[in-house]
């Protein structure tokens, strides 16, 4: 499976500290996303390579459920650490618009890339909206170089940088009741897929993530308050306490049958509010970075290293019509229906930016392993590992043009607003 161990940790935690050397020099001036520059390395290190890491997912067990449990706990650590970024309070004062995007915005996603696979792909149609529901959910880990930095700050609106953020940390886990959906229509007859959907993926997975997540987020934000309080203790890491509070979150809830992703978001957020408000901007940037660069990327690595080019070779011209229409259809036309009702989006190029950076990666990947290991179907993970390779390539090459190109409109229309001496 794997063919020199050591040489794939020292490939691929050499490209991280050469990334955290650059300190993001390789998105700002070659205009190529961290995450997009990892997945080239899997490539390198993969069979079309030199041949370090053999797996296939697709057909073997073993390297599926390393792909799955790798995804999920990258997953986990980004959802937090989207969480964290958060403005303290934001998710309170704007809970109408993230309705609208987590609400009919999911939606409207899954609907479109059902349809969309089934005119390019002809699936069978409960194939089509597992594929749909793998695909809506936006992803942290590729949303993070466009959404941190230099660049960034400058760039894109806090309220948009913010909607983005809790979008793509809580969407992951709620897209797990789109996925289970088609899976136990598939199983079980309408009125039992029902049942089993209500009380099992609703109400146990979903509500005891959220539970479980916001009283483990609660309970660590006051043992940081607590000790912050006396005088002879230490400023606890922030790098250290949110990392444990994820990992801890999502293997609490795993055991319990939950959602641990949606769970690993919600303990972030609650903890989230503890920080001192003095300390939030300073302590945010290194967590930000210690967890973008090491605990996120080498699941892009992976990646890279497990595409079934082969199986992507099969699709044909079929397989390039989906990309694109992943791509084009799936996200911006939802975003520019729904422009008038979210707040971060009062301008067209605002929803237009919004609706471009919504990428598919972890989370798809690991929808994809799950649909796999509860249906038996092959045939989902070319597709969806297509979607990812189309998302990683397209946002990664277009991330910094578009963004430096989205901050001089900006720019342009405040000078444009600005009254004139005489006016």
């Amino acid at each position: 499976m794997i063919v020199e161990p050591w040489l794939l940790v020292f490939c691929a935690f050499g490209l991280l500290a050469a990334l955290g050397t650059a300190s993001g020099l390789l998105n700002t001036r070659l205009s190529v996303s961290e995450p997009l520059a990892c997945a080239l390395v899997g490539v390198v290190v993969g069979p079309v390579g030199f041949g370090l890491v053999h797996l296939d997912p697709g057909t073997d067990p073993q390297s599926a459920a390393i792909l799955r449990e790798a995804a999920r706990i990258a997953l986990a650590i980004a959802v937090t650490a989207a969480a964290i970024r958060l403005p303290q309070g934001w998710l309170g004062a704007h809970w109408r618009g993230l309705l609208v995007i987590l609400g009919p915005g999911m939606l409207g996603m899954w609907l479109a890339g059902s349809a969309i696979t089934a005119l390019t792909l002809g699936l069978p149609v409960g194939t089509c909206f597992m594929i749909g529901a793998a695909t809506a959910p936006t992803d942290p880990v590729l949303s993070a170089p466009i959404l941190t930095g230099r660049l960034a700050r400058w760039a894109v609106p806090e309220q948009l940088t913010a909607a983005l953020n809790a979008e793509s940390g809580m969407n992951d886990g709620l897209a797990l009741p789109l996925v289970m959906l088609p899976i136990l229509l598939l199983g079980h007859g309408p009125a039992d897929a029902g049942l089993e959907w209500v009380v099992h993926v609703l109400l146990w997975e979903i509500g005891c993530a959220a539970t479980v997540g916001v009283a483990l987020g609660w309970l660590v934000r006051k043992g940081l308050r607590w000790a912050e309080a006396r005088p002879d203790a230490d400023r606890a890491s922030l790098v250290t306490v949110a990392l444990a509070l994820s990992l801890a979150t999502l293997g609490g809830v795993r055991l319990l049958g939950g959602d641990g992703i949606l769970a690993a978001f919600a303990a972030g957020a609650v903890l989230n509010n503890g920080i001192p408000s003095e300390e939030v901007a300073e302590r945010q940037e290194r967590f930000n970075e210690a967890f973008g660069r090491f605990f996120d990327l080498p699941v892009m690595i992976l990646f890279g290293a497990v595409i079934p080019w082969q199986g992507w070779a099969g699709l044909g011209w079929r397989g390039l019509a989906f990309a694109a229409g992943i791509l084009l259809l799936r996200r911006l036309p939802v975003w520019l229906l729904l422009q008038r009702f979210m707040p971060w989006t009062r301008a067209r190029p605002e929803a237009l930016f919004g609706g471009w950076f919504g990428p598919i990666g972890a989370a798809a990947l690991f929808y994809a392993m799950e649909i796999q290991d509860r249906t038996g179907l092959e045939t989902v993970w070319p597709v969806i590992s297509l979607a990812v390779g189309a998302s990683i390539l397209a946002h990664g090459v277009t991330g910094t043009l578009f963004t430096r190109s989205f901050g001089q409109w900006r720019r342009h229309a405040f000078r444009s607003e600005r009254p004139q001496p005489g006016e």
